[in-house]
């Protein structure tokens, strides 16, 4: 017998069905911005939300009371009082949205001029100066 996760969500919010919404409706209630924020937890009448980067956190923090508004508009009646922000790691977008990129199976040689090598030379630990090289590599790689 398998039930759908919808259903089984459902009855574990059974006493909170406004958390079931909240989450169901993020999406529509956030807008664009749902792929810059995401709930981390409900807590009471806060909100934990969770943003890909602190430039964002600043952002969102600054229009705090604006989201407040907006999210207590599309639930039954005003629940939400506060909201707290904590960085996480990028928001995955939805497939829809997502543009397939291949992997990269080549790796592109790169090669140090004779000055960057000469820069390196008087360098007499090798651990220190293959990690220096390695490093140089990977910025120069990044660039092109």
């Amino acid at each position: 017998m398998t039930t759908a996760l919808k259903d089984l969500l459902s009855d574990i919010f059974e006493h909170d069905s406004w958390k079931y919404n909240l989450l169901r409706n993020w999406n529509r209630i956030m807008g664009p911005l749902c792929q810059k924020v995401r709930i981390e937890k409900i807590l009471d009448d806060t909100l934990v939300l969770g943003v890909i980067n602190a430039s964002w956190m600043q952002e969102l923090y600054l229009l705090s009371s604006v989201i407040i508004k907006t999210i207590n508009k599309n639930l039954d009646k005003p629940r939400i009082k506060k909201i707290r922000f904590t960085k996480i790691g990028r928001v995955k977008r939805s497939s829809s949205s997502k543009t397939k990129t291949q992997p990269n199976n080549f790796q592109r040689k790169i090669c140090l001029t004779p000055r960057q090598k000469n820069a390196l030379e008087p360098i007499k630990d090798q651990e220190l100066r293959n990690a220096l090289e390695q490093f140089l590599k990977r910025c120069y790689g990044e660039q092109k």
